[in-house]
């Protein structure tokens, strides 16, 4: 037992024994309350009184932890009250006193918050139900980020320290970008007790923030409470963010379970500007995509074959290969910048047989500049993902308008017979076999028509940025009855390019 609580002990006896006219003979009157920042159990405390020789009395008092031996605290001495034998003790019945459990330090936030939640739990068998939620609901209760929320039988909020939260289903407490929170935290609740992490507006700041919430089950009613965390930065922190991003996506996984997780991460509001979920199960198959659920054939396609990003990089072996963690990098179109083709830095976590990632896009990185040919390939596979999604006119369309056009960079598509249908600066309608050579003698335009899949075309042509003639290269790509096509100038030597 502490010092600071033995002479608390001795000074509350102390007043008792000689403020109070005591019989020794039966039970001390006392009222005993001790505190500390010790955690020491259960004392038993009592008074002790004697008559000296010379009609002076002794009077001491003594404390012990249950199972320990007596200590003494000696007081003045004062008379007794009623006549006494010299020498003969005569003392208190004992009186087990409990020294109240006390709050641990806010340093240790997990403690803290478990005790606190205790705390709630203990009001409630103490005082019953409805004054616990009176004092919950009340701003006397917030110690500060440390608040109660208190979720019913039904799963209805009836106690948070937001009072535009009282009466809401947890069904409908989302955190941002829609993130269901209310249904995390009634998942992760046991009898015994859980953890559960979330994004949630700190009511304190005003801020989306990390909470880490403590949630117990006791008699039909759910009790929690939980500390704030300002969590990595978007902009100076690009790759702990992702990485939080991640965890919590695993934490819906594993508090909600695959169909929770996998509907949430389908749908647009689970994109957070540049980071949207993707998983991927082991072998492959592409399962979950916020940022491209709704392209056709995307979702249940598989990376063997497909993922090859537009340097020619096949990522999916160092993807598959991930055995607990890990970062990658390729270039992919990031939809937060209308789906400009950057470097993606992605963090994959494997979970059982799935890999969850997401990951933050260089926008330092100038794809024209680093890698034309890729660029190439980038917007002619650009032109097709919009003639899936939008359909040929529109495609046609708006790669016939200034818009499309970036420097000496455009598409142009043509029927498989060679029609011009989609060129920023040459006439519709023409045939792109009625033209002649280029300056060298070579025939590129049947070379174009020629092609059966995929391919580049080399040649000598006009570029319309410099008014020179100059090399270009030529990306062609055969799709459902169309020829896309892109490519960049290069002054000087005619080179072609690897394919």
């Amino acid at each position: 037992m502490s010092r600071q609580i033995r002479a608390l002990i001795a000074g509350a006896l102390l007043v008792a024994a000689l403020s109070a006219v005591v019989v020794f003979s039966g039970v001390l009157p006392l009222e005993f309350v001790a505190s500390d920042n010790d955690r020491d159990g259960e004392v038993e405390v009592r008074v002790q009184a004697r008559e000296t020789d010379v009609g002076r009395v002794e009077v001491r008092a003594q404390s012990r932890v249950v199972g320990s031996d007596w200590m003494t605290h000696t007081p003045e001495a004062r008379f007794l009250p009623v006549p006494a034998e010299p020498g003969e003790w005569y003392a208190s019945d004992p009186i087990a006193v409990s020294v109240p459990e006390t709050a641990p330090r806010i340093s240790d936030p997990a403690a803290y918050t478990q005790w606190f939640v205790e705390q709630a739990i203990a009001r409630f068998d103490r005082d019953g139900r409805e004054a616990t939620l009176a004092y919950y609901n009340s701003p006397e209760s917030v110690e500060g980020q440390w608040y109660v929320f208190i979720i019913d039988e039904s799963g209805v909020t009836i106690a948070n320290r937001n009072p535009d939260l009282v009466g809401m289903h947890n069904d409908d407490i989302n955190g941002p970008d829609g993130y269901p929170a209310g249904r995390v935290v009634v998942a992760a609740a046991r009898s015994n007790g859980g953890w559960v992490d979330y994004q949630f507006d700190n009511p304190a700041t005003g801020q989306a923030e990390i909470k880490h919430s403590w949630v117990v089950r006791h008699d039909g009613l759910i009790f929690g409470s939980g500390w704030y965390e300002d969590g990595p930065s978007k902009t100076h922190a690009l790759g702990a963010f992702t990485q939080s991003y991640v965890e919590r996506a695993l934490e819906m996984y594993r508090v909600l379970g695959r169909d929770a997780t996998f509907e949430y991460y389908n749908s647009p509001q689970s994109i957070d500007g540049q980071w949207y979920l993707f998983i991927h199960n082991v072998n492959g198959t592409r399962l979950v995509n916020g940022a491209r659920a709704d392209r056709p054939g995307w979702l249940g396609s598989n990376l063997h074959g497909t993922g090859v990003d537009v340097t020619g990089y096949d990522y999916t072996a160092d993807t598959l290969s991930i055995e607990t963690s890990g970062w990658i990098s390729y270039v992919f179109p990031n939809p937060d910048a209308e789906l400009q083709y950057q470097r993606k830095h992605s963090w994959i976590v494997r979970q059982g047989d799935l890999l969850f990632g997401s990951g933050w896009y260089d926008r330092n990185y100038d794809l024209a500049e680093q890698d034309p040919a890729a660029y190439a390939r980038a917007l002619v596979q650009d032109a097709i993902d919009r003639y899936e999604a939008d359909g040929r006119e529109a495609v046609i369309a708006y790669h016939n308008s200034p818009d499309s056009v970036d420097g000496e960079w455009y598409v142009s598509i043509y029927e498989l017979d060679g029609t011009r249908l989609a060129h920023p600066y040459l006439p519709l309608g023409e045939n792109l076999l009625d033209g002649g050579p280029d300056v060298t003698g070579r025939r590129f335009r049947e070379e174009f028509i020629a092609i059966e899949d995929r391919g580049w075309v080399s040649y000598v042509f006009l570029n319309p940025d410099s008014g020179e003639q100059e090399q270009k290269h030529t990306w062609v790509v055969r799709h459902e009855g169309l020829l896309f096509t892109a490519g960049w100038y290069e002054a000087g030597a005619y080179a072609t390019p690897e394919s």
